[in-house]
Protein backbone atom coordinates (compact mmCIF):
# COMPACT_ATOMS: atom_id res chain seq x y z
CA UNK A 1 0.00 0.00 0.00
CA UNK A 2 2.84 2.38 0.92
CA UNK A 3 4.55 1.67 -2.40
CA UNK A 4 1.29 2.32 -4.34
CA UNK A 5 0.77 5.64 -2.58
CA UNK A 6 4.31 6.70 -3.45
CA UNK A 7 3.85 5.80 -7.09
CA UNK A 8 0.64 7.81 -7.22
CA UNK A 9 2.39 10.87 -5.81
CA UNK A 10 5.10 10.55 -8.41
CA UNK A 11 2.46 10.27 -11.18
CA UNK A 12 1.04 13.63 -10.09
CA UNK A 13 4.46 15.31 -9.80
CA UNK A 14 6.05 14.20 -13.11
CA UNK A 15 3.48 15.87 -15.43
CA UNK A 16 4.02 19.12 -13.56
CA UNK A 17 7.79 18.85 -14.00
CA UNK A 18 7.34 18.25 -17.78
CA UNK A 19 5.17 21.33 -17.95
CA UNK A 20 7.87 23.37 -16.26
CA UNK A 21 10.45 22.15 -18.77
CA UNK A 22 8.28 23.37 -21.64
CA UNK A 23 8.42 26.81 -20.06
CA UNK A 24 12.23 26.90 -20.30
CA UNK A 25 13.05 30.35 -21.83
CA UNK A 26 16.30 29.31 -23.54
CA UNK A 27 17.54 25.91 -24.73
CA UNK A 28 21.07 26.59 -23.45
CA UNK A 29 19.77 27.04 -19.92
CA UNK A 30 17.55 23.98 -19.99
CA UNK A 31 20.10 21.53 -18.44
CA UNK A 32 20.55 23.76 -15.39
CA UNK A 33 16.84 24.45 -15.28
CA UNK A 34 16.22 20.70 -15.45
CA UNK A 35 18.59 20.06 -12.50
CA UNK A 36 16.78 22.60 -10.33
CA UNK A 37 13.44 21.14 -11.26
CA UNK A 38 14.63 17.63 -10.46
CA UNK A 39 15.90 18.72 -7.00
CA UNK A 40 12.61 20.40 -6.29
CA UNK A 41 10.86 17.26 -7.40
CA UNK A 42 12.90 15.02 -5.12
CA UNK A 43 12.20 17.29 -2.14
CA UNK A 44 8.53 17.28 -3.03
CA UNK A 45 8.48 13.47 -3.18
CA UNK A 46 10.24 13.22 0.19
CA UNK A 47 7.86 15.70 1.76
CA UNK A 48 4.89 13.79 0.43
CA UNK A 49 6.38 10.52 1.88
CA UNK A 50 5.15 11.74 5.28
CA UNK A 51 1.61 10.46 5.75
CA UNK A 52 0.19 12.58 8.60
CA UNK A 53 -3.13 10.76 8.70
CA UNK A 54 -1.53 7.34 9.02
CA UNK A 55 1.00 8.68 11.56
CA UNK A 56 -1.70 10.19 13.78
CA UNK A 57 -3.82 7.04 13.69
CA UNK A 58 -0.91 4.63 14.32
CA UNK A 59 0.57 6.78 17.09
CA UNK A 60 -2.80 7.11 18.86
CA UNK A 61 -3.41 3.34 18.70
CA UNK A 62 0.16 2.67 19.87
CA UNK A 63 -0.18 4.96 22.90
CA UNK A 64 -3.46 3.27 23.82
CA UNK A 65 -1.81 -0.18 23.67
CA UNK A 66 1.20 1.16 25.62
CA UNK A 67 -1.02 2.48 28.44
CA UNK A 68 -2.85 -0.86 28.60
CA UNK A 69 0.47 -2.70 28.95
CA UNK A 70 0.20 -4.45 25.57
CA UNK A 71 3.78 -3.66 24.61
CA UNK A 72 4.02 -6.16 21.76
CA UNK A 73 1.11 -4.49 19.96
CA UNK A 74 2.45 -1.05 20.86
CA UNK A 75 5.80 -1.96 19.31
CA UNK A 76 4.23 -2.82 15.97
CA UNK A 77 2.07 0.33 15.93
CA UNK A 78 4.97 2.61 16.82
CA UNK A 79 6.94 1.08 13.95
CA UNK A 80 4.01 1.87 11.62
CA UNK A 81 4.03 5.44 12.94
CA UNK A 82 7.75 5.69 12.16
CA UNK A 83 7.13 4.43 8.63
CA UNK A 84 4.56 7.16 8.18
CA UNK A 85 6.87 9.77 9.72
CA UNK A 86 10.52 8.60 9.60
CA UNK A 87 12.76 9.86 12.41
CA UNK A 88 9.88 11.06 14.58
CA UNK A 89 11.35 11.46 18.11
CA UNK A 90 8.09 10.73 19.93
CA UNK A 91 7.43 7.46 18.12
CA UNK A 92 11.11 6.49 18.50
CA UNK A 93 11.11 7.23 22.23
CA UNK A 94 8.02 5.15 22.96
CA UNK A 95 9.15 2.38 20.62
CA UNK A 96 12.34 2.08 22.70
CA UNK A 97 10.31 1.83 25.92
CA UNK A 98 7.93 -0.72 24.36
CA UNK A 99 10.90 -2.87 23.41
CA UNK A 100 12.40 -2.46 26.87
CA UNK A 101 9.18 -3.50 28.59
CA UNK A 102 8.84 -6.45 26.21
CA UNK A 103 12.18 -7.78 27.41
CA UNK A 104 14.21 -6.64 24.40
CA UNK A 105 16.87 -4.35 25.91
CA UNK A 106 19.35 -4.75 23.05
CA UNK A 107 16.78 -3.58 20.48
CA UNK A 108 15.71 -0.76 22.79
CA UNK A 109 19.32 0.41 23.14
CA UNK A 110 19.67 0.42 19.34
CA UNK A 111 16.56 2.62 19.00
CA UNK A 112 17.82 5.14 21.56
CA UNK A 113 21.30 5.23 20.00
CA UNK A 114 19.74 5.88 16.58
CA UNK A 115 17.85 8.78 18.13
CA UNK A 116 21.14 10.15 19.48
CA UNK A 117 22.77 9.88 16.06
CA UNK A 118 19.98 11.99 14.57
CA UNK A 119 20.00 14.43 17.48
CA UNK A 120 23.03 14.35 19.84
CA UNK A 121 21.22 16.82 22.12
CA UNK A 122 18.22 14.52 22.66
CA UNK A 123 17.78 14.34 26.41
CA UNK A 124 14.99 11.79 26.05
CA UNK A 125 17.26 9.47 24.06
CA UNK A 126 19.91 9.71 26.82
CA UNK A 127 17.22 9.07 29.44
CA UNK A 128 15.98 6.02 27.53
CA UNK A 129 19.52 4.71 27.15
CA UNK A 130 20.14 5.23 30.89
CA UNK A 131 16.94 3.33 31.79
CA UNK A 132 17.97 0.54 29.41
CA UNK A 133 21.42 0.21 30.99
CA UNK A 134 19.81 0.19 34.45
CA UNK A 135 17.55 -2.70 33.44
CA UNK A 136 20.60 -4.53 32.09
CA UNK A 137 22.24 -4.22 35.51
CA UNK A 138 24.96 -1.88 34.22
CA UNK A 139 24.49 0.76 36.89
CA UNK A 140 27.68 2.76 36.28
CA UNK A 141 26.87 2.95 32.54
CA UNK A 142 23.32 3.95 33.40
CA UNK A 143 24.58 6.82 35.54
CA UNK A 144 26.77 8.10 32.69
CA UNK A 145 23.75 8.43 30.36
CA UNK A 146 21.45 9.75 33.09
CA UNK A 147 23.93 12.41 34.19
CA UNK A 148 24.27 13.52 30.56
CA UNK A 149 20.47 13.63 30.30
CA UNK A 150 20.29 15.75 33.46
CA UNK A 151 22.37 18.47 31.81
CA UNK A 152 19.78 18.69 29.00
CA UNK A 153 16.65 18.06 31.11
CA UNK A 154 17.45 19.13 34.68
CA UNK A 155 13.79 19.25 35.68
CA UNK A 156 12.75 15.85 34.34
CA UNK A 157 11.70 13.75 37.37
CA UNK A 158 12.52 10.41 35.70
CA UNK A 159 16.15 11.48 35.25
CA UNK A 160 16.52 11.91 39.02
CA UNK A 161 14.35 8.89 39.86
CA UNK A 162 16.45 6.46 37.81
CA UNK A 163 19.66 7.97 39.13
CA UNK A 164 18.27 7.24 42.59
CA UNK A 165 17.61 3.64 41.57
CA UNK A 166 21.13 3.24 40.13
CA UNK A 167 22.78 4.68 43.25
CA UNK A 168 20.55 2.43 45.37
CA UNK A 169 21.77 -0.66 43.49
CA UNK A 170 25.36 0.53 43.98
CA UNK A 171 24.59 0.85 47.71
CA UNK A 172 25.27 4.59 47.71
CA UNK A 173 22.18 5.13 49.82
CA UNK A 174 22.95 8.71 50.82
CA UNK A 175 23.13 9.83 47.18
CA UNK A 176 20.11 7.71 46.21
CA UNK A 177 17.94 9.37 48.88
CA UNK A 178 18.95 12.79 47.62
CA UNK A 179 17.94 11.86 44.08
CA UNK A 180 14.64 10.33 45.18
CA UNK A 181 13.83 13.45 47.19
CA UNK A 182 14.40 15.65 44.12
CA UNK A 183 12.29 13.33 41.94
CA UNK A 184 9.38 13.51 44.42
CA UNK A 185 9.58 17.31 44.40
CA UNK A 186 9.32 17.38 40.61
CA UNK A 187 6.62 14.69 40.34
CA UNK A 188 4.50 13.70 43.36
CA UNK A 189 3.32 10.64 41.39
CA UNK A 190 6.77 9.12 41.92
CA UNK A 191 6.61 9.65 45.69
CA UNK A 192 5.43 6.16 46.78
CA UNK A 193 8.10 4.30 44.83
CA UNK A 194 10.81 6.83 45.70
CA UNK A 195 9.91 6.73 49.39
CA UNK A 196 9.97 2.94 49.36
CA UNK A 197 13.54 2.85 48.07
CA UNK A 198 14.53 5.64 50.47
CA UNK A 199 13.14 3.50 53.27
CA UNK A 200 15.23 0.53 52.12
CA UNK A 201 18.29 2.78 52.14
CA UNK A 202 17.59 3.97 55.69
CA UNK A 203 17.01 0.37 56.77
CA UNK A 204 20.30 -0.82 55.27
CA UNK A 205 22.07 2.06 57.01
CA UNK A 206 20.54 1.09 60.35
CA UNK A 207 18.29 4.17 60.69
CA UNK A 208 15.14 2.24 61.63
CA UNK A 209 13.11 5.27 62.72
CA UNK A 210 13.39 7.05 59.37
CA UNK A 211 12.93 3.77 57.48
CA UNK A 212 9.71 3.14 59.40
CA UNK A 213 8.38 6.60 58.52
CA UNK A 214 9.04 6.03 54.80
CA UNK A 215 7.42 2.58 54.74
CA UNK A 216 4.35 3.81 56.62
CA UNK A 217 3.90 6.62 54.07
CA UNK A 218 4.11 4.09 51.19
CA UNK A 219 1.57 1.74 52.82
CA UNK A 220 -0.89 4.61 53.31
CA UNK A 221 -0.42 6.06 49.80
CA UNK A 222 -0.84 2.77 47.88
CA UNK A 223 -2.98 0.40 50.00
CA UNK A 224 -3.55 -3.02 48.50
CA UNK A 225 -0.68 -2.77 45.99
CA UNK A 226 2.43 -4.94 45.75
CA UNK A 227 4.53 -1.92 46.77
CA UNK A 228 2.45 -1.51 49.92
CA UNK A 229 2.82 -5.21 50.71
CA UNK A 230 6.61 -4.97 50.45
CA UNK A 231 6.57 -1.85 52.65
CA UNK A 232 4.54 -3.75 55.27
CA UNK A 233 7.11 -6.55 55.26
CA UNK A 234 9.88 -4.04 55.96
CA UNK A 235 7.75 -2.44 58.67
CA UNK A 236 7.59 -5.79 60.44
CA UNK A 237 11.38 -6.02 60.30
CA UNK A 238 11.82 -2.51 61.70
CA UNK A 239 9.52 -3.32 64.62
CA UNK A 240 11.34 -6.56 65.41
CA UNK A 241 14.83 -5.05 65.37
CA UNK A 242 16.38 -2.72 67.88
CA UNK A 243 17.51 0.67 66.57
CA UNK A 244 21.13 0.75 65.54
CA UNK A 245 23.13 3.52 67.12
CA UNK A 246 25.28 5.70 64.89
CA UNK A 247 28.66 4.06 64.26
CA UNK A 248 31.29 5.31 66.65
CA UNK A 249 33.91 7.67 65.27
CA UNK A 250 36.90 6.32 67.17
CA UNK A 251 38.87 3.10 67.54
CA UNK A 252 41.54 2.04 70.01
CA UNK A 253 43.91 -0.89 69.64
CA UNK A 254 46.79 -2.45 71.51
CA UNK A 255 48.91 -5.56 71.26
CA UNK A 256 51.61 -7.16 73.31
CA UNK A 257 53.83 -9.93 71.95
CA UNK A 258 56.55 -12.20 73.19
CA UNK A 259 58.92 -13.34 70.45
CA UNK A 260 61.93 -15.57 69.90
CA UNK A 261 64.21 -14.52 67.02
CA UNK A 262 66.93 -16.84 65.76
CA UNK A 263 68.86 -13.95 64.19
CA UNK A 264 68.03 -10.40 65.25
CA UNK A 265 68.06 -8.14 62.18
CA UNK A 266 67.34 -4.42 62.04
CA UNK A 267 64.38 -3.88 59.68
CA UNK A 268 62.40 -0.83 60.88
CA UNK A 269 59.79 0.36 58.41
CA UNK A 270 60.72 -2.41 55.98
CA UNK A 271 64.10 -0.83 55.18
CA UNK A 272 67.14 -2.98 54.50
CA UNK A 273 69.51 -3.41 57.46
CA UNK A 274 72.94 -1.77 57.65
CA UNK A 275 75.73 -4.19 56.83
CA UNK A 276 77.67 -6.01 59.51
CA UNK A 277 76.90 -6.66 63.14
CA UNK A 278 75.25 -3.24 63.64
CA UNK A 279 72.36 -4.28 61.37
CA UNK A 280 72.58 -8.10 61.21
CA UNK A 281 73.48 -9.46 64.64
CA UNK A 282 73.86 -13.16 63.73
CA UNK A 283 72.67 -13.75 67.31
CA UNK A 284 69.48 -15.11 68.77
CA UNK A 285 67.42 -13.26 71.37
CA UNK A 286 64.03 -12.89 73.00
CA UNK A 287 62.06 -9.67 72.90
CA UNK A 288 58.82 -8.12 74.04
CA UNK A 289 56.90 -6.00 71.55
CA UNK A 290 54.28 -3.43 72.55
CA UNK A 291 51.95 -1.48 70.27
CA UNK A 292 49.23 1.05 70.97
CA UNK A 293 47.19 3.18 68.60
CA UNK A 294 44.06 5.24 68.18
CA UNK A 295 41.97 6.49 65.29
CA UNK A 296 39.36 9.25 65.07
CA UNK A 297 37.13 9.99 62.05
CA UNK A 298 36.14 13.65 61.78
CA UNK A 299 33.90 12.89 58.80
CA UNK A 300 32.04 9.60 58.53
CA UNK A 301 29.30 8.97 55.98
CA UNK A 302 28.45 6.48 53.25
CA UNK A 303 30.48 8.42 50.70
CA UNK A 304 33.14 10.30 52.71
CA UNK A 305 35.50 9.31 55.52
CA UNK A 306 38.27 11.55 56.84
CA UNK A 307 40.28 11.19 60.00
CA UNK A 308 43.63 10.88 61.76
CA UNK A 309 45.43 8.17 63.70
CA UNK A 310 48.49 7.74 65.85
CA UNK A 311 50.47 4.61 66.64
CA UNK A 312 53.48 3.76 68.81
CA UNK A 313 55.62 0.63 68.42
CA UNK A 314 58.28 -0.43 70.94
CA UNK A 315 60.46 -3.53 71.11
CA UNK A 316 62.62 -4.56 74.08
CA UNK A 317 65.30 -7.22 73.55
CA UNK A 318 66.48 -9.37 76.40
CA UNK A 319 70.21 -8.91 75.66
CA UNK A 320 70.61 -7.02 72.36
CA UNK A 321 69.24 -3.69 73.55
CA UNK A 322 71.04 -1.88 70.72
CA UNK A 323 68.40 -3.43 68.44
CA UNK A 324 65.44 -2.03 70.40
CA UNK A 325 63.15 -0.12 68.04
CA UNK A 326 60.70 2.66 68.83
CA UNK A 327 58.49 4.08 66.07
CA UNK A 328 55.93 6.90 66.14
CA UNK A 329 53.52 7.08 63.21
CA UNK A 330 50.90 9.86 63.04
CA UNK A 331 48.66 9.55 59.98
CA UNK A 332 46.00 11.63 58.23
CA UNK A 333 43.66 10.14 55.64
CA UNK A 334 40.61 10.79 53.48
CA UNK A 335 38.39 8.36 51.61
CA UNK A 336 35.67 8.75 48.95
CA UNK A 337 33.22 6.11 47.75
CA UNK A 338 32.04 6.15 44.12
CA UNK A 339 29.64 3.24 43.80
CA UNK A 340 31.82 0.13 43.60
CA UNK A 341 35.03 2.20 43.61
CA UNK A 342 36.69 3.51 46.77
CA UNK A 343 39.57 5.99 46.58
CA UNK A 344 41.63 6.71 49.69
CA UNK A 345 44.65 8.93 50.23
CA UNK A 346 47.01 8.90 53.24
CA UNK A 347 49.87 10.92 54.62
CA UNK A 348 52.16 9.13 57.10
CA UNK A 349 55.00 10.49 59.20
CA UNK A 350 57.42 8.07 60.83
CA UNK A 351 60.02 8.89 63.45
CA UNK A 352 62.13 5.82 64.28
CA UNK A 353 64.75 5.29 66.97
CA UNK A 354 67.09 2.31 67.25
CA UNK A 355 68.85 1.67 70.55
CA UNK A 356 67.29 4.95 71.79
CA UNK A 357 69.09 6.93 69.10
CA UNK A 358 67.50 8.57 66.01
CA UNK A 359 67.60 6.24 63.01
CA UNK A 360 65.03 7.31 60.36
CA UNK A 361 62.56 10.09 59.62
CA UNK A 362 60.21 9.16 56.78
CA UNK A 363 57.31 10.94 55.13
CA UNK A 364 54.96 8.93 52.94
CA UNK A 365 52.04 9.79 50.69
CA UNK A 366 50.02 6.98 49.19
CA UNK A 367 46.75 6.45 47.35
CA UNK A 368 44.63 3.31 47.07
CA UNK A 369 42.03 2.60 44.40
CA UNK A 370 39.82 -0.31 45.50
CA UNK A 371 37.24 -1.70 43.07
CA UNK A 372 34.71 -4.17 44.49
CA UNK A 373 33.02 -6.57 42.13
CA UNK A 374 29.24 -6.69 42.11
CA UNK A 375 28.03 -9.08 44.80
CA UNK A 376 31.04 -8.39 47.03
CA UNK A 377 32.84 -11.65 46.23
CA UNK A 378 36.10 -10.05 45.14
CA UNK A 379 37.91 -6.76 44.93
CA UNK A 380 41.00 -5.36 43.22
CA UNK A 381 43.32 -2.76 44.72
CA UNK A 382 45.84 -0.45 43.06
CA UNK A 383 48.44 1.24 45.29
CA UNK A 384 50.58 4.27 44.42
CA UNK A 385 53.18 5.44 46.95
CA UNK A 386 55.86 8.08 47.32
CA UNK A 387 58.22 8.08 50.31
CA UNK A 388 61.00 10.43 51.37
CA UNK A 389 63.55 8.81 53.70
CA UNK A 390 65.95 10.81 55.87
CA UNK A 391 68.37 8.46 57.66
CA UNK A 392 70.20 9.66 60.77
CA UNK A 393 73.90 9.05 61.39
CA UNK A 394 74.02 9.02 65.24
CA UNK A 395 74.73 5.32 65.96
CA UNK A 396 75.34 4.40 62.31
CA UNK A 397 78.15 6.42 60.70
CA UNK A 398 77.41 7.04 57.02
CA UNK A 399 73.76 6.07 57.44
CA UNK A 400 72.66 9.34 55.81
CA UNK A 401 74.16 8.08 52.53
CA UNK A 402 70.91 6.12 52.24
CA UNK A 403 68.80 9.29 52.13
CA UNK A 404 66.54 9.14 49.13
CA UNK A 405 63.12 8.74 47.64
CA UNK A 406 61.09 5.62 47.03
CA UNK A 407 58.32 5.17 44.45
CA UNK A 408 56.01 2.16 44.45
CA UNK A 409 53.12 0.88 42.34
CA UNK A 410 51.32 -2.31 43.26
CA UNK A 411 48.26 -4.31 42.23
CA UNK A 412 46.45 -6.81 44.46
CA UNK A 413 43.49 -9.13 43.96
CA UNK A 414 41.33 -10.50 46.80
CA UNK A 415 38.77 -13.29 46.46
CA UNK A 416 36.28 -13.93 49.28
CA UNK A 417 34.60 -17.28 49.93
CA UNK A 418 32.64 -19.20 52.56
CA UNK A 419 30.27 -16.26 53.15
CA UNK A 420 33.23 -13.89 53.34
CA UNK A 421 34.80 -15.77 56.26
CA UNK A 422 37.75 -16.84 54.10
CA UNK A 423 39.81 -15.14 51.44
CA UNK A 424 42.64 -15.65 48.97
CA UNK A 425 44.98 -12.83 47.96
CA UNK A 426 47.76 -12.30 45.45
CA UNK A 427 49.59 -9.35 44.00
CA UNK A 428 52.64 -7.71 42.48
CA UNK A 429 54.51 -4.52 43.34
CA UNK A 430 57.35 -2.61 41.75
CA UNK A 431 59.37 -0.09 43.76
CA UNK A 432 62.60 1.83 43.35
CA UNK A 433 64.91 3.71 45.72
CA UNK A 434 66.84 6.70 44.39
CA UNK A 435 69.69 7.37 46.81
CA UNK A 436 73.34 8.28 47.20
CA UNK A 437 75.35 10.46 44.84
CA UNK A 438 72.61 10.75 42.23
CA UNK A 439 73.25 9.38 38.74
CA UNK A 440 73.65 5.59 39.14
CA UNK A 441 75.78 5.41 35.98
CA UNK A 442 78.54 7.60 37.42
CA UNK A 443 78.22 6.80 41.13
CA UNK A 444 80.58 4.16 42.39
CA UNK A 445 81.57 2.53 45.64
CA UNK A 446 84.06 5.31 46.42
CA UNK A 447 81.83 8.28 45.54
CA UNK A 448 80.93 10.66 48.32
CA UNK A 449 78.46 9.61 49.60
CA UNK A 450 78.36 6.05 48.26
CA UNK A 451 75.42 4.99 46.18
CA UNK A 452 75.19 1.44 47.50
CA UNK A 453 71.47 1.68 48.21
CA UNK A 454 69.79 2.66 44.93
CA UNK A 455 67.78 -0.28 43.62
CA UNK A 456 64.77 -1.49 41.65
CA UNK A 457 62.61 -4.14 43.29
CA UNK A 458 59.99 -6.64 42.13
CA UNK A 459 57.71 -8.26 44.68
CA UNK A 460 55.12 -11.01 44.29
CA UNK A 461 53.00 -12.23 47.17
CA UNK A 462 50.11 -14.54 47.91
CA UNK A 463 48.13 -15.54 50.95
CA UNK A 464 45.18 -17.56 52.15
CA UNK A 465 42.90 -16.88 55.11
CA UNK A 466 40.80 -19.92 55.99
CA UNK A 467 37.31 -19.89 57.52
CA UNK A 468 37.27 -20.59 61.28
CA UNK A 469 37.57 -24.21 62.36
CA UNK A 470 36.76 -24.83 66.04
CA UNK A 471 36.88 -21.03 66.43
CA UNK A 472 40.48 -20.96 65.17
CA UNK A 473 41.43 -18.76 62.22
CA UNK A 474 44.41 -19.82 60.11
CA UNK A 475 46.37 -17.64 57.72
CA UNK A 476 49.35 -18.51 55.52
CA UNK A 477 51.41 -16.08 53.44
CA UNK A 478 54.20 -16.18 50.89
CA UNK A 479 56.35 -13.25 49.72
CA UNK A 480 59.20 -13.11 47.20
CA UNK A 481 61.14 -9.85 46.78
CA UNK A 482 63.86 -9.46 44.14
CA UNK A 483 66.09 -6.39 44.55
CA UNK A 484 68.45 -5.31 41.77
CA UNK A 485 70.91 -2.65 42.95
CA UNK A 486 72.13 -0.07 40.46
CA UNK A 487 75.80 0.26 41.36
CA UNK A 488 78.84 -1.79 42.35
CA UNK A 489 78.63 -2.32 46.08
CA UNK A 490 81.42 -0.99 48.27
CA UNK A 491 81.44 -4.24 50.32
CA UNK A 492 81.25 -6.62 47.36
CA UNK A 493 85.02 -7.21 47.13
CA UNK A 494 88.20 -6.78 49.09
CA UNK A 495 90.40 -7.00 45.98
CA UNK A 496 88.97 -4.02 44.11
CA UNK A 497 86.78 -6.05 41.73
CA UNK A 498 83.43 -4.59 42.75
CA UNK A 499 80.10 -5.82 41.44
CA UNK A 500 76.40 -4.97 41.74
CA UNK A 501 74.44 -6.35 44.64
CA UNK A 502 71.50 -8.73 44.01
CA UNK A 503 69.12 -9.82 46.79
CA UNK A 504 66.40 -12.48 46.69
CA UNK A 505 64.27 -12.24 49.82
CA UNK A 506 61.86 -15.08 50.55
CA UNK A 507 59.33 -14.84 53.38
CA UNK A 508 56.81 -17.44 54.50
CA UNK A 509 54.56 -17.25 57.53
CA UNK A 510 51.68 -19.07 59.18
CA UNK A 511 49.46 -17.94 62.02
CA UNK A 512 46.52 -19.19 64.06
CA UNK A 513 44.29 -16.91 66.09
CA UNK A 514 41.25 -17.21 68.32
CA UNK A 515 38.89 -14.64 69.79
CA UNK A 516 38.83 -14.68 73.57
CA UNK A 517 36.17 -12.02 74.02
CA UNK A 518 34.43 -9.50 71.80
CA UNK A 519 37.52 -7.27 72.01
CA UNK A 520 40.44 -9.60 72.75
CA UNK A 521 42.15 -12.24 70.61
CA UNK A 522 45.19 -14.48 70.97
CA UNK A 523 47.49 -15.43 68.07
CA UNK A 524 50.48 -17.73 67.43
CA UNK A 525 52.72 -17.03 64.45
CA UNK A 526 55.80 -18.50 62.79
CA UNK A 527 57.81 -16.59 60.16
CA UNK A 528 60.84 -17.57 58.15
CA UNK A 529 62.83 -14.99 56.17
CA UNK A 530 65.78 -15.72 53.89
CA UNK A 531 67.75 -12.90 52.27
CA UNK A 532 70.02 -14.57 49.74
CA UNK A 533 72.46 -11.86 48.67
CA UNK A 534 75.49 -12.09 46.40
CA UNK A 535 77.25 -9.72 48.84
CA UNK A 536 78.14 -11.77 51.91
CA UNK A 537 77.70 -8.86 54.33
CA UNK A 538 73.99 -8.78 53.51
CA UNK A 539 73.28 -12.51 53.38
CA UNK A 540 71.18 -13.77 56.27
CA UNK A 541 68.18 -15.82 57.41
CA UNK A 542 66.01 -15.88 60.50
CA UNK A 543 63.08 -17.68 62.13
CA UNK A 544 60.65 -15.87 64.41
CA UNK A 545 58.17 -17.51 66.81
CA UNK A 546 55.65 -15.24 68.52
CA UNK A 547 52.56 -15.23 70.70
CA UNK A 548 50.43 -12.08 70.74
CA UNK A 549 47.48 -10.71 72.68
CA UNK A 550 45.52 -8.08 70.74
CA UNK A 551 42.71 -5.81 71.85
CA UNK A 552 40.40 -3.66 69.72
CA UNK A 553 37.86 -1.25 71.11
Amino acid sequence: MQILLTERRRSHILPGMIGLLRMCPAPCLCPWFLLVVLLVGVIAVQAQDVDPEKYDLSFAKAMSAFRKGDYEQAEGLFREALQAKPGDPDAGYYLGHSLLRSGKPDEAATVFRNMLERDPQSGRALLGLGITEYNRGRYEKALESLQAAEKLMPEDPLVHYYQGLAYHRLQSFEESRRRFSHAMTLSPDLAPSARYYSGVGYYRHGDLERARAEFEAVAQARPGTELARLAEEFLKLTREEKPVVEPKRWDLAFSTSFEYDSNVVLLPGGTQPPAGATGISQQQDYRTVLYGGGDYRFIQSETWVAGASYGVYQSFHHTLSNFDVQDHSPTAYIQRQFGQLRISAQYLFNYTEVGREPYLIAQTGQTFFTLAERGGGAFTQLQLRYQNKDFQDDRFPGNSARDGKNWLVGLSQYLLFANNTGHARAGYAFDTDRTGAGDPFVSGPFSNPPSDWAYKGHRVFAGLGLPPVWALRTDVAFDYYWQLYDNPNSLSSASGDFYRRRDEILSVSASMSRSLTKSLSLAFQYSYIRDQSNVQAFDWNRSIYSISLTGQF
